[in-house]
């Protein structure tokens, strides 16, 4: 079962990745983890990387693909990957094998206020990847390893408002395209997260038990 999940800032895609990689046994593989290494890293294509994620925009498809691709080469005990947040857009589209994907998740929410306040308030654990809010811990510790939560420096107004933008200009053709090619599963993410996670799962057997898994 190899698995993308895209979905606008704020939508959930970190927690549900994370989740849905445990309950299907995939390796989880998260784009912004390894740019974030490489930036971390100095390294000089991590200076480059910067020089984009720093504003909130998306680094160029030929750099993320090709530290994608590495990552999935070797899948080791796993039952295939899930991938978060790519392609983001069609230069990456056509650059990816696509067709090695099962089906792609799109979290989707209509009141993009919602997502604003999400993402503005959202803390995230740098040991355990545990998603989580000033509301939720306010202590800003993560209930899970005890780690100190960090804020990510990007989530500001501005910057959420350029990645809304960008993301319905740049990655819902995305959608669109696996949508033609029957590959799309749409989730409602304006729910809580425990419902939002059961309606994935759901609908990933559902899809599967409709369309059984390419040998």
């Amino acid at each position: 079962m190899n698995l993308a999940i895209l979905g606008p800032a704020g939508s959930g895609k970190g927690e549900n990745t994370g989740k849905l990689a445990e309950r299907y046994h995939l390796k989880h593989v998260v784009v912004g983890d390894i740019v974030k290494a490489e930036i971390r890293n100095k390294t000089e294509v991590g200076k480059i990387m910067y020089e984009y994620t720093s504003v909130g925009r998306f680094v160029p498809s030929d750099i993320v693909m090709q530290v994608l691709a590495s990552q999935l080469k070797d899948l080791g005990e796993y039952d295939g990957y899930i991938i978060d947040t790519a392609p983001i857009n069609m230069e990456q589209y056509n650059k990816m094998d696509v067709d090695d994907l099962d089906a792609v998740i799109s979290l989707e929410v209509e009141d993009k206020n919602i997502l604003r306040t999400r993402t503005l308030n959202r803390l995230i654990c740098p040991s355990c990847r545990r998603v989580t809010s000033v509301f939720e811990s306010p202590d800003g510790v993560c209930s899970h390893c005890g780690a100190k939560l960090e804020h990510r420096y990007d989530d500001n107004l501005e910057t959420v408002n350029f990645r809304l933008a960008q993301y319905e200009r740049e990655t819902v053709p995305v959608l669109e395209a696996f949508e033609k090619a029957g590959k799309l599963i749409r989730i409602d993410s304006s729910l809580s997260k425990s419902e939002v996670f059961d309606q994935i799962c759901n609908k990933i057997d559902d899809f599967f038990a409709k369309k059984p898994l390419k040998n």
